[in-house]
Order: structure tokens, then C-alpha cells, then sequence
């Protein structure tokens, strides 16, 4: 069966996906805020038939890893089907602030998502268009024209809770980062009563991958993360 559907795939119009669809995906980030860099962030995505995995490392730098060397491990695997990644299993995980580990268990079938955290495990419906943290840096290079769209809603999953997402889809602009200067799309998410907001920029030559991302804490302190090295192949 799998064999049978990754072939309908293969016969699925190129023009349905945002981006061709990629083998292999190797992507490096430095990860800083008030402008020092404290982490290095790599990652791979494969691709074997219809199934996927993504495999991210964070490793602290500098004064953060001589006093919080603290490595997070994050793994997302699952599906590929025409509407893009369908995640069946993420797991987010501390070398040594454990207590913050996490993963969740797609059940498509029954529509329930599994979430596991230090609270134990507990079962949520599960909204058809889930992501987890992880594959939905992925997904974007599966949404049909997604520079034509206004806006984006998605959910998403960090192992102990679902998230709605709300995005405002910017026109295009140039953006320079470590790998170089690059054509962006820049999404958003709206105003809220604090400073929280999460801005990505994608880089739509290389099939909108995220090539920077900016987290702003309601306090207003930010970590932002952009693109250092990355490697397609079709």
C-alpha cells in the first residue's frame, strides 16, 4: 500500500506543490538574542517514499554552555500525502532539563492527538490540519500559492497543548542573513494585548524555508534565529 500511494504522489502535478518536493533538506541556524549568539541549531529532513522525518539539535554556545549546556533534541516523523506532512509522531527532548520533555501520537483514524508531558499522558481531538512544532517549519513548502494568501490559520502541537495560529501574509521583500541575501515572504502573527508575536520570514527561492524566525516574549525580549548553511536535494 505504501508503495502504491507514494506512487500517486509521484503523479500528482508539480504545480499543486508551493516548492518541488525535496529528497533531503540540511539546514544550520545561529539562534541569538540582544544581539549575542547563544546556539546552534541543525537540521535534516528526509524523504523515503511517502514518509518523512526531521531530525533538529540544539546546542547552547558560548556563556550558555559554559553555564546551561543544555542540549535539545527534537524529532517529527510521518506521513507525506497531497495536502503536505502528516505528522504520527513528535518528541521534544532536554539532556538535562528533563521535567520540559515532550511528545505527542497523531491518531489520524480516531481523530485524537496523544500528548505526553510531566502531567502524564492525556488524549485532545485532534483538528485536521495539525502540525507540531517542528514539521510545520516544513509545511509551508507544501502550501499551493501560499504568496497569493492573506492569511494562514494553523494548529500546532508541542507536546502538551494545541496552539491556533494566526498569520498575515506580508508582499515579498529582500532580507539579508548569515547565507546571504535572499527573496522573503514575511508572515506574522496580529497585535496582541502584549508584546508576544512570532515573525517568519521564507525564502521563497529555496521553496519557502525558513530562513529567519523572531520570537518576541510578552515581556518583549526576543530570540531570534536565521539561516547559516542549507542543502536541497531534489
Amino acid at each position: 500500500m505504501r508503495s502504491y500511494i507514494a506512487l500517486l504522489l509521484c503523479c500528482i502535478p508539480p504545480a499543486l506543490f508551493a516548492a518541488p518536493p525535496a529528497q533531503r533538506i540540511e539546514a544550520s541556524y545561529d539562534v541569538s538574542t540582544k544581539g549575542v549568539k547563544i546556539a546552534e541549531i541543525t537540521e535534516k529532513f528526509t524523504r523515503s517514499g511517502n514518509h518523512y522525518r526531521i531530525e533538529s539539535v540544539t546546542k547552547p554556545v558560548g556563556l550558555l554552555a559554559l553555564f546551561k549546556p543544555d542540549t535539545l533534541h527534537v524529532v517529527s516523523e510521518g506521513d507525506i500525502t497531497a495536502q503536505g506532512l502528516r505528522p504520527q509522531n513528535f518528541i521534544y527532548r532536554r539532556s538535562q532539563e528533563t521535567l520540559k520533555n515532550t511528545a505527542a501520537s497523531f491518531d489520524w483514524g480516531q481523530t485524537t492527538l496523544m500528548l505526553s508531558d510531566r502531567y502524564g499522558q492525556r488524549f485532545e481531538p485532534l483538528p485536521p490540519d495539525t502540525q507540531d512544532r517542528l514539521s510545520v517549519q516544513y509545511q509551508f513548502r507544501y502550501i499551493p500559492f501560499l504568496h497569493e494568501h492573506k492569511e494562514l490559520v494553523m494548529h500546532i502541537t508541542n507536546g502538551s497543548k494545541i496552539d491556533t495560529r494566526h498569520y498575515v501574509i506580508r508582499s515579498r521583500e529582500m532580507l539579508s542573513v548569515p547565507m546571504g541575501t535572499l527573496e522573503t515572504l514575511y508572515l506574522s502573527t496580529p497585535p496582541e494585548a502584549t508584546a508576544w508575536k512570532t515573525e517568519i520570514w521564507l525564502s521563497v527561492e529555496n521553496g519557502n524555508v525558513p530562513c529567519k524566525i523572531v520570537l518576541t516574549e510578552d515581556s518583549g525580549d526576543q530570540l531570534t534565529q536565521v539561516l547559516t548553511a542549507l542543502s536541497i536535494t531534489q
